[in-house]
């Protein structure tokens, strides 16, 4: 689990500088200058984009902590996601190819999958038993 973990902040790190980079490039992009549609389909690629790169390293830092494995599927699933959400819509965004018209939902179930597996590894979470005797207090 442990090279899966390291693969996981790896690419948590390396989408967070792609985020940020992307972010500066359309910026100066020219076609998406002049093209508002274009830029707001940018603008929502790099918006997920941001969000599951931060889901994925709250999922990967719950995975090191706690036994379930539902973490590491929410960071799957993030990871998934950005994949075939965010990526897709910057190649649609920067070069007009609509391979995002199929991949683009399937990207989106994966967030909400992702979410949903996070709500199942909250309530496997074991406490340690003075923790809870002292939230109960």
């Amino acid at each position: 689990m442990t090279l899966l973990i390291r693969m996981l902040l790896t690419f948590v790190a390396l989408n967070g500088a792609l985020a940020t980079g992307l972010a500066a490039y359309a910026s100066h992009h020219p076609l998406l200058g002049q093209q508002a549609y274009l830029l707001d389909i940018f603008s929502k690629a790099s918006a997920q984009h941001y969000i599951h790169t931060l889901a994925c390293l709250a999922a990967v830092l719950g995975a090191m902590i706690t036994t379930t494995r539902w973490w590491l599927a929410a960071a799957g699933l993030f990871a998934t996601g950005i994949t075939l959400f965010s990526y897709t819509l910057y190649l649609f965004a920067f070069t007009g190819v609509k391979i995002a018209g199929f991949l683009t939902p399937i990207g989106g179930v994966c967030f909400i999958l992702g979410w949903l597996s996070l709500i199942i590894a909250a309530w496997q979470i074991r406490l340690p038993v003075q923790l809870v005797r002292k939230i109960n207090e």
